[in-house]
């Protein structure tokens, strides 16, 4: 055996070791995030100006964002990034809710594509209308993400976080493949946004 051949494989294992460190960090970084998203709850207390609710999870965001309004937690329902082709009707069919609601308090917007677009939607509705209190709906694994990126849009308003269950359960990464890879996928875009 040659004497460079020891300095070599010490490298080698120092290289395995620091990549199996590097991996368990980022493996425990988004078991963490997922139990923070799986244990997420809604402050039953809380009340804002108005309502926003961002676009996907089946409807069932839509749905709990014109419940809140029936319950008169918020004056008024911003629908954030409505596909241009959906209209009113598409959406009360799609997430129920009380008509007299939709036709009172109910904003929908279709300009967002992103939760970047999200955030310029709401912060434009939220400022022309005076609103200093919105209380944000999403999913609960999308919640942490969402909450920095429309923070950093309107930091003088105040993000109340009104939490939903989706069809992606940050509860069940290890049963079901959809909510895992959904989990991740959104892990990794907070981090980065974390970062940035």
């Amino acid at each position: 055996m040659s004497k460079g051949s020891r300095p070599r494989r010490r490298k080698s294992r120092l290289g395995t070791m620091l990549v199996v460190f590097v991996l368990g960090l980022f493996t425990i970084d988004f078991l963490l995030f997922a139990q923070r998203a799986a244990t997420l709850k809604p402050d039953p207390a809380t009340q804002g100006d108005a309502i926003v609710a961002l676009t996907g999870g089946s409807g069932l965001r839509i749905a709990e964002g014109v419940k809140l309004v029936s319950e008169g937690r918020g004056g008024h329902l911003l629908i954030s990034g409505v596909h241009p082709d959906v209209t009113m009707a598409d959406l009360i069919a799609l997430a129920g809710g009380d008509p007299a609601v939709w036709d009172c308090c109910v904003t929908i917007g279709h300009a967002a594509e992103t939760t970047l677009g999200n955030a310029d939607e709401t912060a434009a509705w939220a400022y022309e209308n005076g609103y200093r209190d919105l209380i944000l709906v999403t999913s609960d694994y999308h919640m942490a993400r969402s909450l920095l990126v429309l923070q950093d849009a309107m930091p003088d308003i105040t993000l109340e976080p009104w939490p939903v269950r989706t069809v992606i359960d940050p509860s069940h990464l290890f049963t079901d493949f959809r909510s895992l890879k959904g989990v991740f996928l959104e892990w990794a875009k907070w981090r980065v946004t974390t970062l940035e």
